[in-house]
């Protein structure tokens, strides 16, 4: 039965107690979770679509050109204001659960939703005060197979503050305060840059605003605290606007981008940590360079060796060193202009189905 996907087993639980108590258990979820996935692997695609006002989801499959496979219906409405249309903040996906941040609703919720059977739940932090920055990250804790939402709070006024931090986590349902240690350098996270949820850590890119020196903050989901992973020696000579984290493949990695809008060239570079909080294991896997072409922001790259990107016409790009770049088909009409897109892995899931709002979609 862990090899269905969910909205089978959703229907499987009405056949009789015993199958609905196996198909909710902790236990089934998980297993589902790892053994559905690996033999179904697909990418969720997320667009902002800028002229329809919408936010729009698709899977699709992890084939050469990442063809279509079906889309998704997306249950919350979007805010507006004399300035158009104002779309979610993309915390992260994990594990089949995706986290948004309202930051322009009264009491800036962040929602947790699951595509997979239509579940969501909607999360009210405690109040801070409007001179502070947030930060999210968004993870999974294994062991209670749980997920837990970190918030941090900078203060804009302070550029050597040390952050307010808190967690919450989905089964307590309770914000709880962190404690940030002395002994890791201030640095301020970069908000514009996902976060990346690796071996049981949320990780951020973190700089000195006074300088171009960066690293990552990491969170341990397990034990609760924060920490710092020096990035490779070679980044030191870069701008910290042009660097990104990602998973690659077994990995944690880091790409830097080099993208001169005037010369019409692009420059990638990508590193990967051989071993886990180890500095010295960072390794060079990918060093391209496209003179005449801009090949936009990079996203992703994928197990095969393509270099997903956006474009700066913001559509979803793969590069292909032996048979070039093309634009990936099925995200949204032609004609239609987008205000930003992302890609990552798609784990279908039965995570959330004992808490918020299971099959309702809002109207």
């Amino acid at each position: 039965m862990s090899m269905l996907p969910s909205k089978s087993l959703l229907r499987f639980q009405a056949v009789c107690k015993s199958w609905h108590s196996l198909i909710s258990s902790p236990e089934f979820i998980a297993t589902h979770l790892h053994n559905f996935n690996q033999q179904n692997s697909r990418n969720i695609v997320r667009c902002c679509l800028w002229t329809e006002k919408k936010e729009v989801y698709t899977i699709h499959l992890d084939d050469q050109h990442l063809t279509l496979d079906f889309p998704i219906d997306f249950p919350f409405n979007l805010h507006r204001d004399e300035y158009g249309t104002i779309f979610f903040t993309l915390i992260g996906f994990c594990n089949g659960v995706i986290c948004l941040y309202n930051e322009r609703s009264t009491t800036y919720e962040i929602m947790l939703w699951n595509p997979s059977i239509r579940n969501k739940l909607t999360l009210t932090p405690p109040y801070y005060k409007p001179e502070l920055s947030l930060v999210f990250g968004f993870g999974y804790y294994k062991t209670s197979n749980d997920y837990k939402v970190v918030r941090l709070a900078y203060d804009r006024s302070d550029m050597n503050g040390r952050p307010e931090a808190e967690i919450y986590t989905v089964k307590t349902a309770i914000w709880q305060a962190v404690g940030f240690p002395q002994d890791i350098p201030c640095y301020h996270i970069l908000s514009d840059y996902s976060q990346v949820f690796f071996n049981g850590c949320i990780h951020w890119l973190a700089a000195d605003l006074g300088v171009s020196n960066c690293s990552m903050l990491t969170f341990d989901m397990n034990t609760n605290l924060f920490g710092e992973i020096q990035l490779p020696k070679s980044l030191v000579l870069y701008s910290s606007m042009g660097v990104t984290l990602m998973v690659v493949g077994e990995y944690v990695g880091v790409i830097y981008s080099s993208r001169p809008s005037a010369v019409g060239s692009s420059t990638y570079k990508i590193w990967v940590m051989k071993e886990y909080k180890k500095p010295t294991s960072w390794t060079m896997i990918y060093d391209v360079n496209y003179p005449d072409t801009d090949l936009g922001r990079p996203l992703k790259l994928r197990d095969n060796g393509d270099l997903v990107t956006e474009s700066r016409r913001c559509n979803l790009m793969i590069c292909n060193e032996k048979v070039g770049c093309y634009t990936v088909g099925g995200c949204c009409s032609k004609g239609v202009k987008l205000w930003s897109i992302s890609i990552d892995k798609y784990h279908e899931s039965l995570a959330l189905l004992d808490v918020g709002n299971n099959g309702l979609v809002e109207e």
